[in-house]
């Protein structure tokens, strides 16, 4: 009977140590946060200035209004339709929202655009920007991602943009 409450005895003192030890190694050991891979996908859009209700026709430049047109996203999204609503800030950027419309779902968020001077060219203006995707249905339910832009307008109603985005690949 004494030898196993001695055996007891050791087991309880041993105990503690062993989980003071475990948990210790388990604090200095961390774990790498979790690496999403992205892919980079190429678009290309072409939208017009609509013309807003009650109106006859769109000046340039526009303050705010709806643009709508194409999107070209190659295999991986496909082609479809944008729509965005813009705003001109009080600093020359456009502010939007953005929705893209492609087969198997849409995908959405905003973007900014800053006018870049020209030298040359007085009819042309070009823009460079950031979007940020927010979300997407369909296929491209709970989405998120982040891009550039580089935009190009001859007329300041028709504008032409290539996205670089980059998607985690897991959507």
């Amino acid at each position: 009977m004494r030898g196993r409450i001695c055996l007891v005895g050791v087991a309880l003192s041993v105990s503690p140590l062993t989980f003071g030890v475990t948990a210790a190694t388990a604090a200095k050991s961390k774990s790498a946060p979790p690496t999403t891979s992205r892919v980079k996908v190429t678009c290309t859009t072409n939208v017009g200035i609509m013309i807003a209700p009650g109106d006859t026709g769109v000046l340039p430049p526009a303050a705010q209004g709806t643009e709508y047109g194409t999107v070209q996203c190659g295999k991986l999204l496909g082609q479809g339709v944008q729509a965005d609503t813009f705003t001109l800030a009080a600093g020359g950027d456009t502010l939007a929202h953005y929705k893209l419309y492609f087969g198997s779902g849409t995908i959405h968020g905003s973007y900014d655009l800053t006018p870049q001077e020209s030298d040359f060219n007085f009819l042309e203006t070009d823009y460079l920007g950031k979007l940020t995707i927010a979300g997407g249905t369909g296929a491209f339910q709970g989405l998120k991602g982040t891009g550039t832009m580089t935009c190009q307008t001859l007329d300041g109603i028709h504008t032409t943009c290539k996205l670089k985005l980059k998607l985690p690949t897991n959507f």
